[in-house]
C-alpha cells in the first residue's frame, strides 16, 4: 500500500512540473520587421537604482519572422521607464546576447546615453520637466538602432523644447556607431542644403526648407561634425543619425517656431 501511495505522489509531482514548463516564456526571434506587445513584470531587487529614482519595467518584446532557423532565439528587449521627480525617460534593456559580460556592457551603455541629457543640460529632476519615449527602430543579433523622442522644459522656460536623439549599438563589441562610420559630414551638409534633400519629418516642411536656405554649408558642416554621441563632443549633440535598410537618416536642428528639429533621409547610389 505504501508503494502505491509513493508512486501516486511521484506522478502528481511530474504532472505539476510538466504544466509549469508549458508556462515558460519563449525566446523571441528578432531578425526582421517587428511588432510589440506590452505586459508588466515585477522589478527584480537587484535592478533597483542607487539613486532615489523609481524604475518600472514593462515588457515590450519584439517578434519577427526569421529568415532562417539560425536567427531563432536571439536578442530580447524590455522597455524600462525611469521616473525621478519630473523626469521620465524610457530606454531598452536587452537580454539573450552572446554572453553575460557583453549584455552588461551594452545595457549600461544604453542607459548612460539615454539619460546623458540630464547631466549635459544640468537638469534638476525636482524642478525641470523631461519626458522621453524610446522606439526600437531595428534589433537583431549584431545591432540595435534606437530613437528617443520627447521634450524638456527647464524651470522658468517659456516653452518646452522638442528632443530627438538616436543610438546605433554594436551588440558584439558593446560600442556605438555614428555618422562618420557610414558617411562624410561635409557631403551630407551639401546634400541637406540642396534641392534634392528629402525631408522625412518636420512640423512644416515648407518652412523647414526655407530655413535651410538661410544657412551656409560651413555652419551645417560644423553641426554634423558633432553629430551623434560618437563625435567626442563635450556638449549634447544637436544632430543625430542612423542607417536603416540602406537609407541614412539625419536630424537637423531648426528654430523652435518650426519644430526644434527636422529629419532628412539620404539614399546612397545603388540603394
Amino acid at each position: 500500500m505504501r508503494k502505491q501511495i509513493t508512486l501516486l505522489a511521484m506522478l502528481i509531482v511530474c504532472a505539476a512540473v510538466s504544466l509549469a514548463g508549458c508556462k515558460k516564456d519563449k525566446d523571441v526571434d528578432l531578425s526582421g520587421i517587428h511588432t510589440t506587445a506590452v505586459e508588466t513584470t515585477p522589478v527584480a531587487e537587484s535592478m533597483a537604482p542607487e539613486t532615489t529614482a523609481a524604475i518600472k519595467i514593462e515588457a515590450k518584446e519584439t517578434t519577427a519572422a526569421g529568415k532562417d532557423a539560425s536567427d531563432a532565439l536571439s536578442v530580447r528587449s524590455q522597455i524600462a521607464t525611469e521616473k525621478n521627480g519630473k523626469v521620465t525617460i524610457e530606454y531598452p534593456i536587452l537580454s539573450n546576447l552572446r554572453d553575460e559580460k557583453t549584455t552588461e556592457t551594452v545595457n549600461s551603455l544604453i542607459k548612460d546615453y539615454a539619460t546623458k541629457l540630464l547631466a549635459d543640460y544640468n537638469l534638476n529632476p525636482e524642478k525641470d520637466n523631461v519626458t522621453i519615449a524610446c522606439d526600437i527602430i531595428s534589433l537583431d543579433r549584431s545591432k540595435a538602432i534606437l530613437s528617443f523622442t520627447g521634450s524638456m522644459m527647464p524651470e522658468g522656460a517659456a516653452h518646452p523644447t522638442g528632443l530627438y536623439y538616436t543610438m546605433t549599438v554594436d551588440l558584439s563589441k558593446g560600442t556605438l556607431q555614428g555618422l562618420t562610420d557610414y558617411a562624410d559630414a561635409y557631403t551630407m551638409a551639401g546634400y541637406i542644403l540642396s534641392d534634392d534633400c528629402i525631408i522625412t519629418k518636420a512640423e512644416d516642411k515648407k518652412a523647414a526648407k526655407e530655413y535651410l536656405e538661410t544657412i551656409t554649408i560651413e555652419t551645417l558642416w560644423e553641426t554634423l561634425k558633432k553629430c551623434d554621441f560618437t563625435s567626442g563632443s563635450k556638449e549634447f549633440p544637436q544632430s543625430f543619425s542612423y542607417v536603416n535598410e540602406g537609407i541614412i537618416y539625419i536630424s537637423v536642428p531648426v528654430p523652435h517656431a518650426i519644430g526644434d528639429y527636422i529629419i532628412v533621409e539620404f539614399h546612397p547610389e545603388g540603394k
